[in-house]
């Protein structure tokens, strides 16, 4: 069997509503397997952090064998939907999509919440990442959002 380590995250901009997603998938010794970060129009922050996990699950190494795969996030509506005991009241598409693939390979699935923008290298990483792909920084976006609410 193997094991991997799967990090993930999602952005979203209301400003020009785009988002965005980035993971990056480590073997069990700590190295880098896989990483990517994708764009997307016309989407929200938590189908963002669902698109994430999805598609790096899907992109897992030894698509033949039993995999097991920890997957870490800062998005708690993503981990308690997709692993959890949250209801899954919207997205039905992208559970669709995760539950075909669950189904088509051998995978077993732990999760762990990390809170974001915290020190976790990987977490920032993916964040960076999809900052980078989108072209300006959603945080700072977010924050100023946050102090006119």
């Amino acid at each position: 069997m193997r094991e991997f380590v799967i990090y993930t995250d999602g952005a979203y901009s209301m400003l020009n509503n785009e988002g965005a997603f980035a993971y990056v998938i480590l073997d069990s010794n700590g190295i880098v397997v896989k990483k990517s970060a994708h764009k997307c129009v016309k989407e929200t922050n938590n189908r963002m952090e669902l698109k994430a996990i999805i598609a790096a699950i899907y992109n897992l190494p030894n698509k033949e064998e039993k995999v097991n795969a920890l997957v870490v996030s800062d998005s708690q509506y993503a981990l308690c939907t997709l692993f959890g005991t949250w209801r899954r009241n919207s997205n039905q598409d992208l559970f669709e999509v995760y539950e075909r693939i669950i189904k088509e390979r051998n995978i077993e699935i732990e999760w762990k919440w990390v809170k974001g923008h915290n020190g976790d290298y990987y977490n920032e990483l993916c964040d960076k990442m999809c900052n980078e792909i989108l072209g300006y920084d959603v945080n700072e976006e977010f924050k100023k959002y946050k102090k006119k609410k």
